[in-house]
């Protein structure tokens, strides 16, 4: 298809589009609170709607959990069958006195549209269900679609993940479309090459019966403070790797090309700095930026609580302290087996006169890691350089979708991430927004690849 027809396509059905969306952002489709559990339900009944009014097979899935999406559309004859995923479910809107408007009643201010799920993954997903849906009108669809949306990923997918193996047949394909990531800068389009799992766990140090007189004890009772912050610090050697036995021993060794695709986009020092306000020291002192953000495991220190943070003073050995840490994991290593060797770790370092406790183990699944001499990447890459000005990065992304691991065993498909979300999106926090000028580069990057044979 020609990208000019595409690009005039958005400018005459632009406000209709924003209009669609505003609809769809309007349901309050919170998927971790149970409060919400009816507005999740109307979002579903509308989505479903929707995807038959713009040509769509559409039916309504259901799982332990939120229901699911599942629509479909077969051109008479195609190249390829594309999955594409992604989630009606957003993020709480705490706090809410930080809102300049009303979360689920989007506003359009300077170029951005405002609301919850604006960007993630409403407006992200919308995108593509308008490339679609003109495509379909004008009989330009190269793939058969099918689509999956799910009403569970901010709160871990779980129900739909335990489903997955019995929907094989019905999700079997040739590429997976996911559009829930996003790009560094906006002058650059983005293919995510990777995503880390996660696993992550609470650990418990329990001592004394009752918060003791530190000048009555001190010095003579275990202190589940101090003796938490030095079985942490055992957790990396001086040089910032992970100091488990055996933590690496599955960890992929990455070719020179993936390494060089890598590192030809980086953040500077002061880049990092002026985005994060720290600058990039962390993590293995050997590995690049590149390497360690996306293409290395880590372990997290997610939070320490212990004993009195108040004003003042109070002289105490606290009663217990515990800490939360997660793990991100690459392709390769198997999230269960790292989970247990963490436990085992700190059961092992345990101090002396204190109780150890693990608690709260869990995993999110594997990591992903897509082929660099992929064709569909290739065309891909060269729809992205079309859309924007040529230059395209191609990722190992550091955070972790972990459905995709899932989707990818369950269709057979190779995954495709692109995403057109920026920094200053903000999601999952206060004034979430999605610019009309990233919209329009997804509706452009989803209407070109879908309607093109690789």
């Amino acid at each position: 298809m020609d990208q000019r027809e595409v690009r005039e396509q958005f400018q005459v059905e632009q406000n209709r589009y924003v209009s669609e969306l505003t609809e769809f952002l309007a349901f309050e489709s919170v998927s971790t609170d149970p409060a919400y559990h009816e507005k999740c339900l109307q979002c579903v009944d509308w989505l479903t709607g929707h995807l038959k009014g713009i040509g769509f097979s559409a039916e309504i899935l259901q799982t332990g959990g939120k229901p699911v999406v599942y629509a479909e559309y077969s051109p008479q004859s195609f190249d390829r069958t594309i999955l594409f995923y992604g989630h009606y479910d957003v993020q709480p809107v705490d706090p809410i006195e930080e809102w300049t408007s009303p979360p689920f009643q989007a506003q359009l201010r300077d170029g951005r549209l405002y609301a919850r799920g604006a960007q993630d993954n409403k407006g992200q997903l919308f995108y593509v269900l308008k490339a679609l849906e003109f495509l379909v009108s004008k009989n330009q669809l190269a793939h058969k679609v099918k689509i999956l949306i799910e009403g569970e990923e901010e709160c871990g997918s779980k129900s739909v993940t335990e489903v997955l193996p019995s929907w094989r047949e019905r999700l079997a394909a040739d590429v997976l479309m996911v559009c829930d990531t996003g790009t560094p800068v906006k002058e650059l389009n983005t293919i995510t090459m990777g995503l880390r799992g996660i696993v992550g766990l609470t650990v418990t140090l329990s001592g004394p019966r009752t918060d003791l007189h530190s000048g009555v004890h001190g010095g003579v009772a275990p202190n589940p403070a101090l003796e938490i912050a030095h079985l942490l610090s055992k957790l990396h050697d001086a040089n910032g790797a992970i100091a488990i036995p055996g933590y690496y021993d599955d960890v992929p060794q990455y070719s020179p090309a993936e390494i060089q695709a890598a590192n030809a986009f980086t953040l500077s020092s002061e880049q990092y700095q002026a985005m994060s306000g720290v600058a990039p020291v962390a993590g293995e002192q050997n590995r690049s930026f590149s390497e360690r953000r996306g293409m290395r495991p880590t372990i997290e220190i997610n939070g320490v609580h212990s004993g009195y943070g108040g004003a003042g003073m109070k002289t105490i050995i606290p009663a217990q302290a515990f800490a939360k840490i997660s793990s991100r994991l690459v392709a390769g290593q198997n999230p269960a087996v790292c989970l247990t060797r963490l436990e085992e770790f700190l059961k092992k370092n345990a101090p002396t006169g204190l109780l150890l406790e693990v608690s709260d183990q869990d995993h999110g699944g594997p990591g992903v890691r897509v082929p660099l001499d992929s064709p569909v990447i290739q065309s891909a890459r060269e729809i992205l350089k079309q859309v924007g000005t040529g230059q395209v990065a191609l990722i190992w992304e550091g955070a972790s979708i972990p459905i995709v691991s899932s989707l990818v065993e369950a269709s057979g498909a190779q995954p495709l991430l692109v995403g057109f979300g920026l920094e200053e999106d903000n999601i999952h926090a206060p004034n979430e927004s999605f610019a009309l000028e990233q919209f329009e580069k997804g509706f452009l990057y989803a209407a070109l690849f879908l309607s093109q044979k690789f």
